[in-house]
């Protein structure tokens, strides 16, 4: 049974059923929820553990911040996310004019093909960021000065370990 819409072709057989499933899920993604979180990349699937809270947290979070930027455990653990991100989990992303020292960004860097889920630890005064993934020993290079053009927005919210599928596809791939 054909649409008046939509040629019989993609409304009677599985391969047009296929594509009009992936085009309304393109479109559901790329149009309705980048308009509504205001970023063109809503959600992401983490796939490197540099924000996963280990046992060596105190040392590569607390006791890195308190030794570089005079910041305090309370002051520390203020911030949002507070637990860190897992590989799998998949935050949602949403837009902002501006970020707060404590936000989880989601940021893109040119030559790295993923985009970078760290930290804000610090607001230059050029009104650059600083960053820092909570499980990393220091600061990528790329993480001193991180412009406001390049940040797709901040975690507003996390759903853990469903994007295991996206893990697993970088990981077959090479990404």
């Amino acid at each position: 049974m054909g649409s008046k819409i939509l040629p019989k072709f993609l409304t009677d057989t599985w391969y047009g059923n296929v594509i009009i499933g992936v085009l309304g899920a393109v479109i559901f993604y790329y149009v309705i929820l980048s308009l509504l979180f205001n970023t063109n990349t809503p959600i992401v699937a983490v796939i490197s553990g540099s924000m996963e809270h280990t046992p060596t947290l105190e040392i590569t979070h607390y006791q890195w911040l308190e030794n570089n930027l005079d910041y305090n455990r309370t002051y520390i653990d203020s911030w949002p996310v507070h637990n860190g991100l897992d590989i799998g989990d998949m935050p949602i992303i949403k837009g902002e004019k501006s970020y707060n020292v404590g936000d989880v960004i989601v940021y893109s860097v040119g030559g790295i093909n993923a985009p970078i889920i760290h930290r804000i630890i610090k607001i230059n005064d050029d009104g650059t960021y600083q960053t820092k993934g909570d499980n990393n020993n220091a600061q990528n290079y790329y993480e001193k000065s991180v412009g406001s053009n390049q940040i797709n927005g901040k975690i507003i919210f996390i759903i853990p370990k469903i994007g295991y599928f996206k893990v697993f596809i970088n990981r077959l791939i090479g990404v």
